[in-house]
C-alpha cells in the first residue's frame, strides 16, 4: 500500500502498540464526533510527545527504545520520500519543526534521521530562522 495522506495515521498506529494505545486514548478523549484524528493532529499530539520524551537529555534509552526510534524515524523517512506533498508537509511542519523547538532533542534525533528527513529539517529550521539548529544540522549531517 502506497503511503499517502489518507493512510499515514493508520500506518503510524501500526508502528508500535504504545502509539496505537495513545491514538485510541486521544480519539476517545477529544475526537468522538469525528471518528478519526487528522494527520497533523495525530503526529503533533501523539507521536511528537512520545518522541520528545525519548529524546530528552535526561532519558537513558533502552535497546528496545533505540530499536523503536530506528523504526519510527525509518517511517518518517518514508514519509519524507512520499510522492504526496501533504505527507511531506506533516514531516516538515509537524514533526521536524517540533523536534527543532528543543536543540537537545534535535541533536539527540540526528542519529536517527534519514537523508530526506535531514533535508526537510534544514528547510524548516531555515524558514523558522533558527540559525543555532542549522549549525547543529550542518555540523553533523554527512558525518553520521
Amino acid at each position: 500500500m502506497t503511503l499517502n495522506y489518507k493512510n499515514v495515521v493508520h500506518k503510524m498506529r501500526r508502528l508500535s502498540p504504545v502509539l496505537n494505545t495513545l491514538y485510541i486514548k486521544e480519539l476517545n478523549e477529544l475526537w468522538t464526533e469525528e471518528g478519526e484524528i487528522p494527520p497533523h493532529v495525530a503526529f503533533g499530539n501523539i507521536l511528537n510527545p512520545y518522541l520528545i520524551n525519548l529524546l530528552q537529555a535526561n532519558h537513558e534509552l533502552t535497546k528496545g527504545e533505540e530499536k523503536l526510534l530506528d523504526m519510527i524515524f525509518g517511517f518518517i523517512e518514508q514519509m519524507a520520500l512520499s510522492n504526496d506533498g501533504d505527507v511531506r508537509n506533516v514531516v516538515s511542519v509537524t514533526v521536524m519543526a517540533r523536534l527543532g523547538d528543543d536543540s537537545t532533542v534535535l541533536t539527540n534525533a540526528l542519529k536517527y534521521l534519514g537523508e530526506q528527513t535531514q533535508v526537510l529539517s534544514k528547510e524548516i529550521e531555515a524558514s523558522y530562522g533558527r540559525s543555532g539548529n542549522l549549525k547543529i544540522l550542518d555540523s553533523t549531517i554527512g558525518k553520521l
